[in-house]
């Protein structure tokens, strides 16, 4: 776990003696061109490898950004085949919709006029039949007339 910073950390260096904090100094003090020329190659090989680093994540992220535009690329591509895809079905659904509504429409027109034949012949037949009617009706008055004229032959 990550220690915070308000707390004081442990410290495992041993307390030394002053002679020897004084041996430390002279030695360090001694090969101090040493030192210096050590610190100046740790700190080329950190800024080296640093620069590494951010070359690599460069070209990480430069692959990695032609590697997704390429993915989208396809992806749009393979999107607008399939939309045209679509609206080309629904355009041959909409069309065969509109050819089978106008069927449609001509069989009711067709069955309306059918109906409306069959009225008119509905109601001729009924005048027709009122016109029989009378027919028979004056026959029968007439023969009724014919019979009183005529002498009967008892």
């Amino acid at each position: 776990m990550a220690q915070r910073r308000g707390q004081p950390q442990p410290t495992n260096i041993r307390k030394t003696e002053p002679s020897e904090d004084f041996t430390f100094l002279a030695l360090q003090q001694s090969t101090g061109s040493d030192v210096n020329a050590f610190q100046l190659a740790v700190a080329q090989q950190l800024m080296a490898s640093k620069e590494k680093k951010r070359k690599d994540m460069e070209e990480f992220f430069g692959a990695a950004k032609s590697k997704l535009a390429n993915e989208l690329s396809q992806a749009a591509d393979e999107l607008k085949s399939t939309v045209e895809a679509t609206e080309l079905v629904y355009s041959k659904f909409i069309l065969d919709y509109v050819v089978l509504e106008e069927a449609i429409r001509a069989l009711w027109m067709k069955i309306k006029k059918e109906e409306q034949t069959l009225l008119f012949h509905k109601t001729t037949e009924k005048a027709q039949i009122a016109g029989m009617a009378q027919v028979k009706e004056a026959c029968h008055e007439t023969r009724t007339i014919v019979r009183t004229l005529l002498p009967t032959s008892d």
